[in-house]
């Protein structure tokens, strides 16, 4: 619980409230004393249900309605982009992850960008601003030991050539 108090900047009754109305994570182990796991995933999708309630003031119901097709959206392959968004409409209720350079008519357009940053920085302290893009290898030129001489390959091909003499040899033959 306490990964998903930091992410989210909620107290904990806050939490167990968002928690109890999300479907995915009102069924979820609630034996006494048993810390309860979770994953990158839902602290992406706790992120964003949080921010749903406090930035964009949707009520708790309607973020839990939202909530487990937002789940689906995040936890599915979808291509990397720094202008990701998820589109979220009320009718009819539906979720999904366009690019803002889509045509959009209507409904509530949350950007990921401050969202994947937020987990990414939550996860890896001062490693979120990476630059994954192909780097200069600083590799110095080497010496590499050379191959055996060229007579190796006319060797490995006698016995090829010798068949293929005496496949033709036997079509000739009347």
């Amino acid at each position: 619980m306490a990964d998903l108090l930091a992410i989210s900047g909620y107290t904990r009754d806050q939490m167990r409230g968002l928690l109890d109305a999300m479907p995915a994570y009102a069924d979820r182990n609630t034996q006494v004393r048993v810390a309860k796991r979770y994953t990158a995933q839902d602290l992406l999708v706790v992120r964003a249900c949080t921010q749903l309630e406090t930035r964009y003031g949707l009520q708790r119901s309607t973020v839990a309605s939202f909530s487990s097709a937002v789940r689906a959206v995040l936890s599915g392959p979808r291509p990397v982009s720094a202008t990701a968004c998820l589109l979220l409409t009320f009718e009819p209720v539906d979720v999904r992850y366009v690019e803002v350079t889509e045509r959009i008519t209507e409904g509530l357009l949350v950007p990921l960008e401050p969202i994947f940053q937020a987990v990414d920085e939550y996860l890896l302290p001062g490693l979120a601003k990476l630059d994954w893009g192909q780097r200069e290898l600083s590799f110095v030129p080497q010496v590499i030991g050379s191959a055996k001489p060229a007579h190796n390959a006319a060797l490995a091909t006698a016995p090829d050539s010798a068949k293929i003499d005496d496949l033709q040899r036997t079509r000739r033959a009347p």
